[in-house]
């Protein structure tokens, strides 16, 4: 009885988001509504496009984990989420939204060449798609702990969701999943960080009952050379993805722009800090955990709320799990049709939202035929490399663009530009 009450709160809870979803965002009539919301949106809708794709999984269930590993320094991901939103602000968004373009991809090639822009392109689109992969799993492993689906199932419906929040409203959609899946998280993870706070006898509690052999409150407990590695792969490779770029593109303003990049960097490393004291209460009292601790943070919400609430907080995470996929479909879309497809017409096409759907839906077929391939495996194993490779490619001369002012460079310039990303995969693979 208590798995079915669970199972019908799930449901009950994802249709809900999904209605909301669909009544409040904007309608979308043509290529441009669906790529850039027509250059529309205000600081906050700008902030919450950032979040949809960037507070998903990682920012709470990898934090969790993280903080159970190895303590405070799960704060990487999100401090670095605020620190590369707050540079977006200060120094890059004026000159991305100033550009009136749809990619980033697009801006580079204004000044380092065509070729360059198909190049950056293909890089971006490729480390984003590793990532879509990834978001597929984590979604199927929610799916299945909650209905047991078996893996095709639970793959069709993770494909129907992520397409249906993408298709139905482009960027404006991604706003719209980023707003609410952002409170309901704070929520939890503000509801779930006072219970550990009470179970455990307040922050000092827990870390008295801390084990000794690790230093749980050292930052730099991986090293500071990796952690400070971590930090500027995190910084670059935000700085250099689509997704987050493109909700700059979509502002109003140059002030929006802005507004809505410092706004991001605001809200998102408290999240962390919230994860952490989950983590760290969690290792405390459940040493159980140890080697399965990706499945900390839904261990926790079985084990200290009622079966009801835990099956909400449970939805939550797929929404944002879903989020995060949905926005990188959108990024690795709008690549394929602005750098690719669209230059096959002299001019926009009639039909440019439908073939833009359709690019949305070849891209969600192709990513869950390489999961269905038993290819998953190999690909996660070298997901580290799409942030360094979308670093490489692309922020290098993002930064020689903005900073610089030049229109035309040199080929020794273009040289290492291209050299850039497969001198970073030489590096990682040695």
């Amino acid at each position: 009885m208590e798995q079915v009450v669970y199972a019908v709160v799930f449901l009950g809870a994802f249709v809900l988001f999904c209605v909301l979803v669909l009544k409040n965002q904007r309608r979308v009539v043509n290529g441009s509504d669906f790529s850039v919301a027509g250059r529309s949106l205000c600081a906050t809708q700008v902030s919450w496009v950032i979040i949809s794709t960037l507070v998903g999984g990682v920012s709470t269930i990898g934090t969790v984990q993280s903080a159970y590993d190895h303590g405070v320094s799960a704060w990487i991901f999100t401090l670095g989420s605020g620190i590369s939103c707050f540079f977006l602000g200060c120094f890059f968004a004026a000159a991305l939204r100033q550009a009136q373009v749809t990619t980033v991809s697009e801006l580079l090639g204004r000044y380092f060449g065509q070729n360059f822009q198909y190049y950056c392109s293909m890089l971006n689109s490729c480390g984003m798609f590793i990532h879509i992969i990834a978001q597929h799993l984590a979604a199927m492993a929610i799916l299945n702990s909650v209905f047991h689906f078996p893996l095709p199932v639970s793959l069709f419906i993770t494909m129907i969701l992520m397409g249906f929040f993408v298709i139905s409203g482009g960027i404006s959609g991604a706003g719209m999943v980023g707003k609410i899946k952002f409170f309901l998280l704070y929520a939890i993870m503000i509801v779930c960080a006072v219970i550990a706070l009470i179970k455990g006898g307040g922050f000092t509690g827990i870390i008295s009952q801390l084990p000794k052999d690790t230093d749980f409150l050292n930052f730099f407990s991986n090293g500071i050379g990796t952690t400070t590695i971590d930090l500027v792969s995190m910084i670059t490779g935000v700085l250099s993805t689509q997704i987050y770029l493109q909700a700059i593109f979509s502002a109003k303003t140059i002030r929006e722009a802005r507004n809505g990049a410092f706004l991001t960097a605001i809200v998102i490393p408290p999240i962390g800090i919230l994860g952490i004291i989950v983590g760290l209460f969690l290792k405390a009292n459940y040493p159980e955990l140890e080697g399965n601790s990706a499945q900390a943070l839904p261990f926790f919400f079985q084990h200290t709320l009622p079966p009801a609430m835990a099956a909400f907080c449970s939805a939550v995470l797929l929404l944002a799990v879903l989020g995060t996929g949905a926005g990188l479909i959108l990024g690795v879309t709008t690549n394929i049709y602005m750098d690719g497809i669209r230059r096959l017409f002299t001019k926009e096409p009639l039909h440019s939202l439908s073939i833009i759907r359709l690019c949305t839906i070849v891209v969600l077929m192709l990513s869950g035929a390489v999961v269905l391939a038993g290819f998953s495996t190999t690909i996660l194993r070298w997901s580290y490399l799409s942030m360094g490779f979308r670093g490489a490619s692309v922020f290098a001369g993002l930064c020689i663009v903005v900073f610089t002012g030049q229109k035309k460079f040199s080929p020794m310039v273009r040289g290492a530009l291209y050299f850039l990303p497969i001198g970073y995969f030489i590096l990682a693979v040695s």
